[in-house]
C-alpha cells in the first residue's frame, strides 16, 4: 500500500515537457507496456480516484492566489487601483518596469520561482482531470460503496475543474488549446496543440460547466461542505460568457458615445487566431450572459445564496466609530462562505501577510499594497438629503465635496477599504503627515512608507498583533455581487429591465449601508454603465478583478483614456494631479501609466483635516516613478514561456511576446 501511494504521487506530480502531454516515463499513466494494469488499481477503487480528485483541489489551492498573485504582492498593483513598495524581489515592479519577458528565467523572477508561468502550470492541473474523466469510464469506477451517488460528484468535480482551468487560462493567456481527452503518445502534438478563438474555447467551457452542474448538488453541508456544486459551476459560466461579451473579444475598441470601432485594442501587433471575430460586435454574446447569469439567479431565488447580512449596524469602537461591523467582519465569517461566496480559496495567506500590509508604527508594517487616489476617488458621496449617492465629481457640483477635506460622507466600504490621513487603525490614528508613518513620495522602491498617502484596511483583522498567531485567511475567489453586477451590466447593454439592474445595485449598497444609486440611473443608458463600473470598483475591491477589467473592456489604449493622457501631460508635472482635478473634473486616464495619491499639507489656518492634533489641508499628488508605468499593448496578455512555444511550434506566443 504504501509503494501504491509513492506510485500515485509520482505518477500525479510527473512533469511534462508539453502543453498537453508529452509526458516522462516515469509517468505510469501514460506508459504503454505495463502501465495498464496499474491504472486499473487505481480506477478500480473509489478511494483512490477521490484522493487524485482532491489533488485537483491542492491545485486551486496552490495555483488559484488570492490576495499574493503576483507573488507577494496582490495583481491589482500593475493596475491603477493599488500602488506598492518594493519587497521579495520586486515581482510587480519587475513587470511594470518591463522586465518581463518570455524568457525562462524571467518568467521565474515574477512567478515566485517557478520556471514555467501559469500556462504550464494550468495544463497540469487540466491533465489530470481528463485522465479521471477518462478512466473511470473506461475502467469502470465503482460507486463508494456505501454513499451511492459520491462518485457521480467526483466526475462532476472533474469537469469543472477541467473548465475552470481553461478559464484561468482564458484570464491570463487569452486564446488557448482546449484539452478535452487524454492524447496517445503516438500522437503528432502539431496535430492537436492549436490555439482557437476565445469564442469556441469559451462555448467548450461552458459545455463542461454544465456537464459539471448536472452532476452536482444545489448545496452541500457536512464533510462534503465547500466542494464544489451546482452554483460554482453557474458562476464560472457567466464570468466567461462575460469575458467573451468584451470589447477585446467583441467589437474591438469602444469610442466616446460607447460605440465599438472595430479596431483591435492590441492596435498593429494583434495576430490573434480569432481577430476577424472578435472585431465584430454581436448582441448575441450579451445575450447569453444574461441567460447564463439568469440561470445562476435562480439559485438566488431558492434561497441557496443572499449577500451577508449580519452583525447589524454597530461600529468598531477602535476605529473611530467610522467601521461598520458587518463589514469588517464579513469576510471572517462562516456564514459569509455559506451563503455569498460561491468559491472559496480556503487556506490563502496567513496572518503574517497583514503585517506585510499595515504601517509601520502598527507593528513592523511594510504599506505593501496601498490604495490609489484613482481607487479613492469611485467611492460616492453620501446625499442624504435626496436619498442616494452622488461620484465625487457630480457631488463637488453639487457643494457635497470638498477635495481639502475629502474623508467625509463617504460610501461606507471607504471607511472598511481604505486606511486615510487621521482615520483610525486598530485603535490608532493614521499619520501619514509627519513621523514613522510619513507619506515619502519618490521614484525609490525600497521604503516600507506609503507612497500615496494610504494603507490597505480590507482583509486587514482589526484585532491583529505583531504576535497574533499563524491561521490562514480564507479568500472569496467568486461571491455573489459580481455576479449579480455582471447580469446587471447585461441587462444594460441588450436594453433590457431596468428595475432588475437598479434593483442588483441597491440590494449590494443597502447591504453596505449605502444609499441607493442616482435618480438618473432609471433615463440614462451611459449613467448606468458608468454606475455599474463605479459599483464594481468599490465592492470588488482588492479582489483581482480591476486589473483583469481594463483589458478585457480595452481600457489601456482605448482612444478616449489616451486623449486624455496627452491633456495630461501636457499639464505642469509638478502641479498636474491637482490641476486636472480641479479643471476637468473627471476621473485621471486610465491608461495605467501614472497612479496618484493625497498628502497632507500644514495649514493652521484654513486646514480641514486634523491629524496628530495638528491642522492640514490635502492635496493630490502623483505618484513618482523612474518613469510612467509600463503598460503596452503587448501587456493584454501575459507571455507563454518560450520553452514551451520551442518544443511545441504549432502554438503561437501571444502577440508582442
Amino acid at each position: 500500500m504504501k509503494m501504491m501511494k509513492l506510485i500515485y504521487r509520482a505518477a500525479i506530480w510527473a512533469g511534462l515537457s508539453l502543453i498537453l502531454l508529452t509526458v516522462s516515463a516515469c509517468d505510469f499513466l501514460e506508459r504503454e507496456d505495463d502501465g495498464k494494469l496499474q491504472e486499473s488499481e487505481v480506477f478500480a477503487r473509489f478511494d483512490k480516484v477521490n484522493l487524485l480528485v482532491t489533488e485537483l483541489y491542492a491545485d486551486m489551492y496552490k495555483n488559484s492566489p488570492g490576495l499574493n498573485m503576483i507573488a507577494s504582492y496582490n495583481i491589482g498593483t500593475l493596475s491603477d487601483e493599488l500602488e506598492f513598495n518594493y519587497a521579495d524581489n520586486g515581482n510587480a515592479y519587475r513587470i511594470l518596469d518591463g522586465q518581463l519577458s518570455s524568457d525562462p528565467a524571467s518568467i521565474a523572477a515574477v512567478y515566485g520561482g517557478s520556471l514555467y508561468g501559469w500556462w504550464w502550470t494550468y495544463y497540469q492541473s487540466i491533465r489530470k482531470a481528463n485522465k479521471i474523466i477518462w478512466g473511470v469510464e473506461y475502467y469502470n469506477t465503482p460507486d463508494h460503496p456505501s454513499r451511492p451517488g459520491l462518485l457521480e460528484r467526483r466526475i462532476g468535480e472533474a469537469y469543472f475543474f477541467r473548465a475552470y482551468y481553461h478559464y484561468m487560462i482564458l484570464r491570463f493567456h487569452g486564446e488557448m488549446v482546449y484539452s478535452d481527452r487524454v492524447y496517445s503518445l503516438e500522437e503528432d502534438p502539431a496535430t492537436y496543440a492549436v490555439r482557437e478563438s476565445v469564442h469556441t474555447s469559451v462555448e467548450k467551457i461552458c459545455r463542461d460547466l454544465d456537464e459539471a452542474a448536472r452532476r452536482l448538488p444545489v448545496k452541500l453541508e457536512g464533510e462534503e461542505f465547500n466542494r464544489i456544486d451546482r452554483g460554482a459551476c453557474l458562476a464560472v459560466k457567466t464570468i466567461v460568457r462575460w469575458i467573451a461579451a468584451q470589447p477585446l473579444y467583441n467589437g474591438g475598441l469602444v469610442d466616446a458615445e460607447g460605440n465599438h470601432t472595430g479596431v483591435s485594442p492590441l492596435g498593429s501587433i494583434d495576430d490573434r487566431i480569432g481577430l476577424a471575430e472578435y472585431m465584430k460586435y454581436d448582441k448575441k454574446r450579451w445575450d447569453k450572459v444574461v441567460e447564463a447569469a439568469a440561470e445562476f439567479m435562480e439559485l438566488v431565488d431558492q434561497g441557496r445564496y443572499s449577500l451577508y447580512s449580519e452583525d447589524g449596524d454597530e461600529k468598531l469602537a477602535d476605529s473611530g466609530d467610522m467601521v461598520y461591523k458587518r463589514l469588517a467582519e464579513m469576510f471572517r465569517k462562516n456564514t459569509f462562505y455559506q451563503r455569498e461566496s460561491i468559491l472559496t480559496l480556503t487556506n490563502g495567506k496567513d496572518t503574517r501577510w497583514i503585517q506585510d500590509n499595515v504601517p509601520i508604527s502598527y507593528g513592523s508594517g511594510q504599506t505593501r499594497n496601498q490604495p490609489t487616489q484613482e481607487q479613492v476617488d469611485m467611492y460616492e458621496v453620501i446625499d442624504e438629503g435626496n436619498g442616494c449617492g452622488w461620484d465625487i465629481y457630480t457631488a463637488k457640483a453639487k457643494g457635497l465635496y470638498d477635495d481639502a477635506n475629502p474623508y467625509v460622507n463617504r460610501d461606507p466600504r471607504f471607511y472598511r477599504d481604505v486606511v486615510y490621513a487621521g482615520a483610525v487603525l486598530m485603535g490608532k490614528e493614521y499619520n501619514p503627515a509627519t513621523g514613522t508613518d510619513e507619506l515619502i513620495n519618490t521614484s525609490e522602491r525600497n521604503i516600507r512608507t506609503t507612497r500615496t498617502g494610504y494603507a490597505l484596511r480590507k482583509f486587514v483583522h482589526n484585532d491583529w498583533t505583531a504576535t497574533s498567531g499563524i491561521t490562514g485567511m480564507p479568500f472569496p475567489l467568486i461571491r455573489l455581487p459580481e455576479i449579480m453586477l455582471i447580469y446587471a451590466e447585461a441587462l444594460n447593454e441588450t436594453d433590457a429591465d431596468v428595475a432588475t439592474m437598479r434593483s442588483m445595485l441597491d440590494q449590494i449598497r443597502e447591504r453596505s449601508f449605502m444609499l441607493p444609486v442616482q435618480p438618473e440611473f432609471d433615463t440614462d443608458k451611459k449613467v448606468r454603465r458608468a454606475c455599474i463600473e463605479r459599483e464594481r470598483r468599490v465592492e470588488l475591491f482588492f479582489e483581482n478583478n480591476r486589473y483583469f477589467t481594463v483589458r478585457y473592456k480595452g481600457i489601456i489604449t482605448s482612444p478616449v483614456e489616451v486623449g486624455l493622457e496627452k491633456d495630461y501631460v501636457a499639464l505642469d508635472e509638478n502641479t498636474r494631479a491637482q490641476q486636472w482635478f480641479d479643471q476637468k473634473n473627471s476621473a485621471y486616464p486610465q491608461t495605467q501609466h501614472y497612479v496618484h495619491g493625497m498628502q497632507c499639507v500644514r495649514d493652521d489656518a484654513n486646514g480641514k483635516v486634523v491629524v496628530g492634533g495638528k491642522k492640514y489641508r490635502m492635496e493630490r499628488i502623483e505618484s513618482k516613478q523612474f518613469q510612467p508605468r509600463q503598460v503596452l499593448e503587448r501587456d493584454y496578455y501575459f507571455p507563454i514561456n518560450s520553452n514551451e512555444i520551442a518544443k511545441t511550434p504549432s502554438l503561437k506566443q501571444n502577440p508582442g511576446w
